[in-house]
């Protein structure tokens, strides 16, 4: 109690601990990182629940089914914890069966729980398992039960929220977006030398970045294409890197090739959220993007174009190379509108505020 305002503890929940470099993993630490540094009005951290991450799958399933559900209940029933929030969908079988307290869950997306196949022009790309397993089959059934004995339902995009809405119409939802270190990307505040690139860098040609693994939903091959579409002259004076699929980076290697490449690619057909466009701008770099759900919710409407035109992408990107060129080659001038797009919808007090009124919520709702 501060004043006259009464701060609740939050009790996070996840499964295995996940590096900040996986997309799950560093939604979790933006949530823990806005609760330690009170981003969260009226709402502090507990503790976290997690384990070990290991290899042995009798090892995984023990602790994912019987162990790690029964510590979490434990911990979710002690003295002075307000609410239990378990960060991501693929640990919803962690909600208690009977919860003296709130639970919400965080969905990122439903690739795994109802998956899909998505057109784009005259490509299929299938997002999520058409075929599980027996084991993955029951691990589903227990993550949509789970699903259905929360309370509240946190959704990171609009997109997420409606399909929530039609696949869980008796549950409450709310939309909390994923949030982006501005300071971390940030050019001015904390600007990372080019020279730590040079292994994949040549400042002769125009650097142009994709991020993000070869999974096909990612659509790394339409980019392949494009390229292949563009005149030799511009095609053999670019510098195409592929980070996370063709060369794996350091944290700081990846700032700096957002806040020296002259535009990051990024074509991928679904996403929960979609961190590098996003942590893109963060650094002031131009983003060109399909202009699909859920990314296109964040991202400036200039930066989205036709997902599978490859003469709009090529002719976009030939723009890019002819900026570069009238430059005279020098480094690119960061972008300060979209370093401020991301300030207003993306940062961490953004995402402190919609958290806590959706914590205060649940608890309403608990209460009536």
């Amino acid at each position: 109690m501060f004043g006259n305002v009464m701060v609740r503890r939050v009790l996070l929940a996840r499964g295995a601990s996940l590096p900040t470099n996986n997309g799950l993993g560093r939604a979790h630490y933006s949530i823990e990182s806005i609760l330690n540094h009170a981003l969260v009005p009226n709402w502090t951290k507990s503790s976290v629940v997690e384990h070990d991450n290991t290899s042995n799958i009798f090892i995984r399933l023990l602790n994912r089914w019987i162990k790690h559900p029964k510590k979490v209940t434990l911990e979710a029933s002690k003295d002075g914890i307000d609410l239990l929030h378990i960060t991501d969908q693929e640990q919803a079988h962690l909600v208690p069966y009977k919860s003296n307290i709130p639970v919400a869950v965080t969905i990122h997306d439903f690739f795994h729980i109802r998956p899909r196949t998505i057109e784009a022009g005259d490509v299929y790309v299938s997002v999520g398992d058409n075929k599980p397993n027996y084991i993955r089959k029951r691990d589903l059934k227990k993550l949509k039960l789970g699903l259905l004995r929360a309370d509240i339902l946190i959704c990171i995009s609009e997109e997420t929220k409606l399909e929530a809405e039609k696949l869980f119409p008796s549950k409450n939802t709310f939309l909390v977006r994923n949030d982006v270190d501005v300071d971390y990307w940030n050019p001015y505040k904390n600007p990372i030398s080019r020279d730590i690139i040079s292994d994949f860098d040549d400042e002769s040609k125009c650097l142009v970045i994709t991020v993000g693994t070869n999974a096909p939903r990612k659509r790394l091959n339409f980019i392949k294409e494009v390229f292949s579409n563009l005149p030799k002259e511009v095609r053999e004076d670019i510098n195409l890197v592929n980070i996370g699929s063709d060369i794996k980076v350091s944290d700081k290697q990846l700032i700096s090739f957002f806040q020296h490449a002259e535009v990051l690619l990024f074509p991928s057909i679904s996403e929960g959220f979609g961190y590098p466009p996003a942590e893109a701008m963060a650094a002031g770099c131009p983003v060109i993007a399909a202009n699909l759900p859920a990314h296109n919710e964040v991202i400036p409407q200039h930066c989205l174009i036709d997902p599978v035109n490859i003469d709009i992408w090529a002719s976009n990107i030939i723009k890019i190379h002819n900026e570069w060129l009238k430059s005279g080659k020098s480094d690119r001038i960061p972008n300060d509108k979209l370093i401020e797009h991301v300030n207003e919808l993306l940062s961490p007090k953004r995402h402190g505020i919609e958290l806590s009124k959706a914590y205060d919520e649940a608890v309403r709702r608990f209460e009536k």
